[in-house]
């Protein structure tokens, strides 16, 4: 019995010292974000609405390789979009800066392109579309697209019948569009959009028909002017409270160009499992081959590999038994019953965990929020209070 509660003791000290340091960190985050903006009101629309925003993981491929690997059509219109860039940066970023940036971020347009302003590093910050087309070796030539699913008026007429046979789709058009049905480059071509180029949250294993109207005007050749485009898909970032957002590698591009200190900011580093090679090629070749031509669907877990190389794909319908089974193998009326019964039970049994979890998360949320607030709070205070006593000690020589 000692021993029992000597333990418990310790467990009890361990997690009120984690306790202790998550709220310290925490602390210190809020102090370190409170630094990059110059208002209040900056500060508590970021801790409201994009603090700890999910980000779309970055991807990158490496362009040797696809010469290597004679993907020459691909290869001829990351080219002629001077898109070769942005594709292949791979550094680091900073995910709670990147969000503060975005959080602020207004865009200007102007004779000459425009620019931007947001917040980084204690004020807002000009940087024109001319300097980031620089950073990431974009052109500033071409149509200021905004995306939607509606074709620039400068080109010819577009259909989603055009779309999908310039893609060379081989699927049922009714449905989700799966990227399973559309050649290797293509699908390459898919990925980089959706994850580095307009990156998104969602199921990257199905295409939606804003992608196919991208692809088909970049595969026409239709010039796009690329800072603008990606300027206006990071402004739809602030419609959209629960969706995830990207860019990190490209604004950490925008910090080092400006100058601005990110000394203790949170960093994720890009390793190179987020790397499109070899692996991720024989990947989707062998899904393509397992492809049936009449699927219009697209299951999340069917395309996991989108998201972390799960070689595991698919082994699930491989493992199905087919017609040819034999009668023996067919369950009774009983043993179906009785799967009925225990999927019954460990459905019950899951719904009220799941209930407990969110029940708990709830009330993390809104104990994390009112701690953030006093944090908030007693940072003004501390400012305001270091006002009066400059004023009263001005009074005090005024005496």
């Amino acid at each position: 019995m000692p021993r029992r509660k000597e333990v418990a003791r310790k467990n009890i000290h361990d997690h009120a010292s984690s306790s202790r340091r998550a709220t310290n960190e925490r602390e210190e985050e809020v102090h370190h974000m409170a630094s990059w903006f110059n208002n209040t009101q900056a500060l508590n629309n970021y801790v409201l609405r994009w603090e700890k925003r999910p980000f779309v993981a970055p991807r990158y491929i490496n362009l040797e390789f696809l010469q290597s690997s004679n993907f020459n059509r691909l290869i001829n219109v990351l080219d002629d979009q001077h898109l070769g860039g942005l594709v292949v940066m791979e550094n680091d970023y900073y995910p709670d800066l990147v969000s503060g940036s975005l959080s602020s971020l207004r865009f200007v347009g102007t004779t000459d392109g425009g620019y931007i302003e947001a917040h980084m590093g204690g004020r807002m910050r000009v940087i024109p579309l001319s300097a980031i087309a620089s950073l990431c070796n974009l052109s500033m030539d071409g149509v200021p697209f905004k995306g939607g699913l509606r074709a620039h008026d400068s080109w010819e007429n577009y259909s989603l019948q055009d779309g999908l046979a310039t893609i060379g789709y081989r699927g049922n058009v009714v449905g989700k569009l799966s990227v399973n049905l559309v050649p290797t480059d293509i699908r390459i071509l898919h990925y980089l959009l959706t994850y580095t180029i307009l990156p998104r949250g969602g199921n990257h294993g199905v295409i939606q028909h804003e992608d196919v109207l991208v692809m088909w005007a970049m595969l026409k050749g239709y010039k796009i002017c690329w800072p603008f485009f990606i300027i206006q898909h990071m402004l739809k970032f602030q419609g959209k409270t629960n969706k995830p957002i990207g860019y990190g590698p490209l604004w950490s591009k925008i910090y080092e160009y400006l100058g601005v200190d990110v000394q203790g900011a949170r960093k994720v580093v890009i390793d190179s499992r987020r790397c499109i090679d070899a692996t991720t090629i024989k990947l989707m070749r062998r899904q393509l081959e397992q492809q049936s031509q009449g699927v219009d669907e697209v299951d999340e877990e069917e395309n996991r590999f989108e998201e972390e190389h799960e070689t595991q794909m698919g082994q699930e319908e491989e493992g199905q038994p087919g017609p040819s089974s034999s009668s023996q193998d067919q369950p009774t009326m009983r043993d179906i019953m009785q799967a009925i019964q225990s999927m019954e039970i460990n459905m019950n049994r899951r719904i009220d965990n799941y209930q407990a979890s969110i029940d708990q998360r709830f009330q993390n949320v809104e104990r994390e929020q009112r701690r953030i607030w006093r944090s908030v709070r007693r940072m003004e205070a501390w400012t305001f209070n270091e006002d009066l006593d400059e004023d009263d000690n001005q009074n005090e020589d005024d005496d």
